[in-house]
């Protein structure tokens, strides 16, 4: 997967900006609040619908003006494919093929792409909100099914929250909420339990090479109820805590038991990586954790994603620099931002192609 072109109109501080691309190495070089960042998120925005800086998307529309435009063209298994968001005050446009796609789940997995950012870091000891929400991301992109269910159950949440929050309780609605919600959370337990598992498996090999130690990683997943492949154990086990916690879902009047309650830990030697872990483990396992996904991504779909490094090496040696590099196959398309072009590592068999980003501009470096 490559993006040959990218077109952005009132995005962040870029007001009108068409660009071409080549596969290999790009890198985007400037000094702080030029653009860099601003660039690599959209080109994420494209492959999630989201920004991983701000939650209210109307932040993204530059000052002034009512909307901003993402188009970009894709090869993608030697076709191109044409994409564009569009957003203002009324809301979001997704468009595939000029063609209006009425899901968000139909967008999501057409073209993707895997970003590390300097904010990634706070992963481990933020809110398990924030580790759900990186989960979810990234199965997105592997799964519309996925997709497609977590927003049914979102959507089934607010319903049995509203519901509860009646003066005289629908006891009966309630049920009826509580079977359609637990059959339909078992699959997103699944998947979730499935793709932390594969992910390890997928991060280990590089996390080993890259942290030049003995550490040994895992991830736990901390279900709302104990964790079984079976289907009906885990329906069950959903029912009776949902029985359980009837009388204090109607007292706080809002449910207290689901998957949108849940947590991942991620542990190093055994103990919370969160804790025990330091700053440059930590950077350690993230960067395993996105070559991890990048890999996953091209088992399922049988190409790889474009790798997004947002300031990624300003806190790596130069030897884990290359190692980084060197690990990724020479077909994955890849956009690194740095204030500084020494940052990027001598490869013998590798070249790359210099940016200068100044102001919300791009130019060519000779």
């Amino acid at each position: 997967m490559i993006l040959q072109r990218l077109s952005l109109r009132n995005f962040r501080n870029y007001e009108s900006i068409d660009l071409s691309f080549d596969a290999g190495i790009h890198l985007l070089v400037g000094n702080n609040a030029q653009g860099k960042t601003n660039l690599l998120e959209a080109v994420s925005y494209l492959s999630t619908t989201r920004s991983h800086r701000c939650h209210d998307d109307q932040n993204l529309i530059q000052e002034g003006k009512e909307a901003f435009v993402i188009k970009a063209s894709v090869e993608r298994r030697q076709k191109l494919m044409e994409l564009r968001v569009a957003l203002n005050e009324q809301g979001k446009n997704l468009f595939l093929y000029q063609t209006a796609m009425k899901r968000v789940s139909d967008f999501i997995g057409e073209f993707n792409a895997v970003l590390f950012c300097p904010d990634d870091m706070t992963l481990f000891q933020a809110s398990p909100r924030i580790r759900r929400r990186f989960i979810d991301m990234e199965l997105s992109k592997l799964s519309k099914s996925y997709t497609r269910v977590l927003n049914e159950v979102g959507k089934l949440l607010k319903e049995r929250n509203a519901a509860l929050k009646q003066n005289t309780i629908d006891f009966t609605y309630l049920n009826i909420l509580d079977e359609q919600l637990i059959d339909k959370q078992v699959v997103i337990m699944l998947q979730r339990q499935r793709f932390l598992q594969d992910l390890l498996a997928h991060c280990k090999e590089f996390y080993e090479k890259l942290s030049a130690d003995h550490t040994r990683l895992e991830v736990q997943y901390h279900s709302c109820v104990a964790y079984s492949d079976d289907i009906d154990e885990l329906k069950e086990g959903l029912r009776k805590k949902y029985e359980k916690n009837r009388e204090r879902d109607c007292f706080l009047k809002q449910t207290t038991v689901g998957i949108h309650k849940e947590d991942f830990m991620f542990l190093i030697n055994g103990n919370q990586l969160s804790a025990y872990a330091s700053q440059g483990q930590k950077r350690s396992v993230l960067l395993a954790l996105k070559v991890g996904i990048v890999h996953m991504i091209h088992d399922l779909t049988g190409e790889y994603p474009v790798l997004l490094l947002d300031d990624v090496f300003s806190e790596l040696d130069e030897n884990r620099r290359g190692m980084l590099l060197c690990s990724l196959p020479k077909e994955v398309q890849i956009f690194i931002s740095t204030t500084d072009v020494r940052e990027i590592p001598r490869l013998r068999d590798r070249s790359y192609i210099v940016w200068k980003v100044k102001q919300g501009e791009l130019s060519l470096m000779r």
